[in-house]
């Protein structure tokens, strides 16, 4: 229809070198200090920094965000998390240049033969993901967000992923096309290596299941119902 997707997404994150700039100013000022113990609060603001699209296409450099972190003044523990996501980055892109396929196949090739869901099942199953229609609060919350905004947090990302991958049996593959199709941080490394990780055939294969629940993400219960309005009226938490 007239539906204009791309506007809410432009508004939410303007990209320029000034947009990267305060952005990386306001996260450091609000939530780089708190971003070891809260990075999976989907419910705070500025528990992420929001600033992977910049570095995605070019307004923000890796290595200012990475000596901006080492000149915080913050003690290793405090930082660790926050330097060891920036460098996979790199660990991706060394990845795509080793395994060229791996954006639509396993990594690790004996997993070519895990057994997934298929025809119209499939077709279901993957449009409910898609479109937030699981019944399950915060992966629906996280995939209407997507589709809004182009973006959520790396926690509820992995959420998704796992949830898409164990409970719906749905090839990883396919999540990683619509990852690639909605996300405003898109990259041609980063997400599929994520994505074989979540199919358990990458690398660093993700060895543990994660719960769709809301404890951990979103504790106030404030994220789920902003994107799922149809709770709006139950008690906190979800």
């Amino acid at each position: 229809g007239n539906h204009k997707w791309d506007i809410p997404i432009l508004e939410r994150f303007p990209m320029s070198e000034d947009a990267a700039s305060g952005t990386l100013k306001e996260f450091f000022t609000q939530g780089f200090s708190r971003y070891e113990t809260e990075r999976s609060r989907a419910d705070l603001e500025w528990s992420t920094s929001k600033l992977s699209a910049h570095l995605r296409i070019g307004t923000l450099s890796p290595n200012e965000l990475y000596h901006k972190t080492q000149d915080s003044g913050l003690p290793y523990e405090d930082t660790k998390t926050f330097s060891r996501r920036l460098i996979w980055r790199d660990l991706a892109y060394y990845q795509l240049y080793t395994f060229p396929s791996m954006r639509d196949q396993p990594i690790r090739k004996h997993y070519e033969s895990t057994e997934w869901v298929t025809g119209d099942e499939e077709r279901r199953r993957l449009e409910a993901w898609k479109w937030g229609k699981t019944g399950y609060p915060i992966v629906d919350a996280g995939m209407r967000e997507l589709y809004a905004t182009g973006w959520m947090t790396q926690s509820v990302r992995m959420i998704v992923a796992s949830f898409l991958v164990e409970y719906l049996r749905v090839n990883w593959v396919k999540g990683c096309e619509w990852f690639h199709c909605t996300l405003v941080d898109a990259d041609s490394a980063i997400n599929p290596m994520m994505w074989n990780n979540a199919g358990r055939s990458g690398i660093d294969q993700w060895n543990f299941v994660l719960s769709p629940e809301n404890a951990s993400q979103d504790g106030t219960g404030e994220y789920t119902k902003k994107w799922v309005p149809e709770l709006a009226g139950l008690s906190k938490p979800l």
